[in-house]
Order: C-alpha cells, then structure tokens, then sequence
C-alpha cells in the first residue's frame, strides 16, 4: 500500500472514531509498527491528527471541550499516578484547594489519614470528601455542566477571599508558554486559585501536553507541572517552569 493511501485511512478512521490506536492501525493497514508511526508523525506535522498516547486523535479546536463522562474513561492509570505523586507532597494541616476535574478527583481517593482542609468548586469532590470525613469548604455559584465546576462572580468572589498552602489543579492545555483552558469563565477561576495559593501544582496527562485552548489562565512559572514521563515537550517545559514527571 503506498504512503498517500495509508494516510488517507488513518484519516478517514480518525473522521469515525475521533481516537485510533496504533495497535488498530497496524491491523487496518496491514504494516510495520513503526510504518504506522511514521505516517502519524507526519500527519501530525501536518496539523491532520494529534499524536497521543498508544495511537491519535483529531485536533480539537480552540474551545473544544470534553464533558466530565468522556474525561472520566480516558488515561485513567496515568492520571492514578498523577495523584499519588500530588497526595504525597500534602502536608499536615495544610489548607488546600482541589480543582474540579477526573485527574483531581484521583487525588481525593489518595486522601486518608491526614490533617488538612479541602476547599473545592466541585460538587462531586464535596461529597466524596464529606463521606471521607475530611473538613470540607465548598465554593458556590453557577455550575458549568461538562465540568462540574462552580463559575461565575460568586464562586470567583469566594476564592479571592481565601489562602491555600497548596492548589491542586486540571488544565486542558499547557504548550511552551501558557496554561490554558477553553472556557474563560473556567478560566479566569484557575487563575483566581493560582493567584491565592503559596504554591499551585497543575496535574496534566500527556494529552494535555502541547495542547492550546482558548483561554490563557497563567504563564507556566505561576505553577508547577505534574505530569508523565517520557513525553517530547517536557524538557521545553522545564525551561520555564519546575516539571515533576512520574
């Protein structure tokens, strides 16, 4: 099968599923693992596909996002691991906040036997957290569907009246420069956190990596980046900012 053929597939399956794999792709097109890796590398160079994790999947667009259901079953081993590592840098009696979100919401299962308060904007986390018995401080105002995440003047007006010792947050996006999210609403309550927090920890997959959305929330310096090993863009990431890699 030639070149244009091969990619052409790739690109039409890419067009029905949204996600391929690369296992998947060796079968449909009949080749070499590293054929197939070639064809996505220049797919890719070519802005067609987005490399990710074990296959690709179709760029998203600016203000593409995601409901809190397609998150919930995608990476969900890495993003264990990326909360493991975020528990174990909590200390005793911290006050922290923990953003709403599925890689987040793995950091509260690693919660037990510490002294600590929690503040979040998600209605989700307050209940697991409640039934985990640990003090809890929940941040009203509109409810973002897809997110579950409080938004708004209200939610904003609370967290600008707090201090936390340590944010815990998700981002759609973080490329060489910025941290951004599709939503500004969302948006600017990231930076809200960022800005009352001693230190914030920003809890990326490598889909996340070298992704841009819409809006900017901080330039990478404002936090730290934990994310998984093994990923092209990290060390351009450790220019800017300090990258803990799990």
């Amino acid at each position: 099968m030639l070149k244009t053929e091969r990619k052409q597939l790739i690109l039409e399956e890419l067009q029905e599923h949204h996600v391929v794999s690369l296992e998947k792709l060796v079968s449909l097109l009949e080749t070499s693992e590293s054929t197939v890796r070639r064809d996505l590398d220049e797919l890719e160079a070519e802005n067609k596909l987005r490399r990710i994790h074990g296959g690709a999947e179709l760029p998203h667009s600016l203000q593409q996002e995601e409901s809190i259901q397609e998150k919930s079953v995608k990476n969900l081993q890495e993003k264990k691991l990326l909360a493991q590592k975020a528990a174990s840098l909590i200390k005793e009696q911290d006050v922290i906040f923990i953003d709403a979100g599925t890689t987040t919401a793995f950091l509260i299962k690693e919660l037990s036997n510490k002294d600590i308060t929690v503040v979040t904007n998600s209605i989700h986390h307050a209940v697991q957290l409640v039934e985990k018995q640990i003090p809890t401080v929940m941040v009203g105002g509109s409810v973002k569907m897809t997110t579950d995440a409080s938004i708004g003047g209200v939610a904003l007006n609370q967290i600008n009246q707090l201090h936390f010792d340590r944010a815990f947050i998700g981002m759609n996006g973080v490329d060489e420069n910025y941290y951004t999210t599709p939503d500004m609403e969302e948006g600017a309550i990231k930076r809200a956190i960022i800005d009352n927090a001693k230190q914030t920890y920003v809890l990326v997959d490598a889909s996340k990596v070298g992704q841009t959305c819409f809006a900017k929330v901080a330039p990478l310096k404002r936090a730290v980046v934990i994310t998984s090993k093994g990923q092209k863009m990290v060390e351009a990431l450790k220019e800017k900012t300090e990258v803990i890699e799990v």
